[in-house]
């Protein structure tokens, strides 16, 4: 495993895809609802109520007729005992000879303080629900008038069972969306883990660091709006990376791939540098998709591409910004990227690079993608120092080590990374 890993990386990637998971958590809750319904036939419900009473003789004494309430009592706890036993199942399909299984559930209560027993069962037979109800009313009726002999026991069915009513399934929908949700959650969270573990793009910047023995000059967050936040991200930036170059006076920021947020990398840290009272001079040497301009905010009308043709002295092609102290070198995309390679690869390059530190403190340069084109080791070989930059979860592991072997090779000095768009 070459990337490290951490549960902020993996807290990362849930808020990055919260939504798409979040969708999958949603979609499971309701395929678990749906195969609760599906896995539950219908069942249907009765109840039968039966009131007891029982005859007190006549010559029966005071106290006797006292213990009547008592006595009713103690028929109405053994009646709900009967109607609740186990086998009263049994005993029901016995009798009305349908099978046992067809009876799902049977429960007595007593009305309030009343003497009397209302019975509720479900069943999975509906024409057969009623009877069920009434039936287990008979068999406690009949169950108690033997157990109690004495005083004669009267059991009269007052509400017998009615038509059958399906049972709604709701709570059943409810618990199959929960559990669905759930287990939805549980695999949204190993996927998340899974995916970070095999993703083998840049996410821990400091074990990418030990892991290519090579400095990490800082983080750029994933800033919606630039904040006092960003602005230290910055300046502590630019503090490690002139701190690194040393005497170096040039300094290339090139990016690894694609889409690694160099460009509002380095206008950031030339506009933190001229802030410092310092005259920079900020380079776009992308010649193929120049960008930098637009994000400046000014238009050049000349071209780093004149200067290398020897058609424009480099104090005429530079452009003040609207900083203090930084001023800008453009490019233009027309017909400049036919023989770019070998201009930014001549000696002639490296002149303009040795003139511009001579009227300027600080020279930074704006590659383009140093995976895509080889202009980025022909600069970097020419720059006093070089800043690799990484895009947090973009930038591959082995993009990175293979861009930062050539660029050795051709004999740039990197003095450290930055990653951008750290979550």
């Amino acid at each position: 495993m070459e990337v490290s890993v951490c549960f902020s990386d993996i807290w990362n990637f849930i808020k990055k895809n919260w939504w798409k998971l979040l969708i999958v958590v949603v979609l499971m809750g309701i395929v678990g609802a749906a195969m609760s319904l599906q896995a539950l036939s219908p069942t249907y419900s009765s109840d039968s109520t039966v009131v007891l009473s029982c005859t007190v003789p006549a010559n029966a004494d005071k106290d006797y007729r006292l213990q009547y309430t008592s006595i009713l009592g103690t028929r109405v706890t053994s009646g709900l005992a009967i109607a609740n036993a186990p086998q009263m199942k049994q005993e029901i399909a016995n009798r009305l000879q349908i099978p046992v299984s067809q009876i799902i559930n049977i429960t007595a209560t007593q009305n309030q303080n009343a003497p009397s027993i209302r019975i509720v069962t479900s069943t999975k037979n509906a024409a057969a629900c009623a009877k069920i109800s009434d039936t287990a009313c008979e068999i406690a009726a009949q169950q108690l008038q033997q157990m109690f002999p004495t005083p004669p026991l009267t059991v009269t069915m007052v509400d017998a069972g009615k038509k059958a009513v399906a049972v709604s399934h709701k709570i059943a929908a409810v618990k199959g969306a929960v559990l669905g949700g759930a287990f939805a959650v549980v695999l949204c969270f190993v996927f998340a883990v899974l995916k970070v573990i095999l993703d083998k793009n840049v996410r821990n910047s400091v074990f990418v660091a030990e892991a290519l023995h090579i400095p990490l000059l800082g983080t750029v967050g994933a800033h919606k709006k630039k904040n006092n936040h960003h602005n230290d991200e910055i300046r502590r930036i630019r503090s490690a990376a002139l701190l690194q170059a040393g005497d170096g006076r040039s300094l290339l920021f090139a990016p690894v791939s694609r889409n690694s947020q160099e460009q509002d990398l380095v206008n950031g840290v030339a506009r933190s540098i001229a802030g410092s009272q310092k005259k920079v001079l900020l380079i776009d040497t992308d010649m193929k998709n120049p960008v930098l301009a637009a994000k400046l905010g000014i238009q050049s009308k000349e071209s780093l591409y004149a200067v290398l043709s020897g058609n424009v002295l480099l104090k005429d092609a530079v452009v003040q910004t609207d900083v203090n102290n930084l001023s800008f070198l453009g490019c233009s995309a027309a017909a400049e990227a036919e023989n770019a390679e070998d201009l930014l690869g001549s000696a002639v390059f490296q002149q303009i690079l040795t003139d511009a530190k001579g009227q300027y403190d600080y020279v930074l340069l704006s590659a383009p993608s140093e995976t895509d084109s080889a202009d980025t080791d022909s600069i970097a070989a020419a720059c006093d120092a070089v800043v690799m930059v990484v895009r947090y979860g973009i930038t591959s592991m082995q993009a990175f080590r293979t861009s930062l072997a050539r660029i050795r090779t051709s004999g740039g000095k990197v003095i450290g990374f930055v990653t951008t768009d750290v979550i």
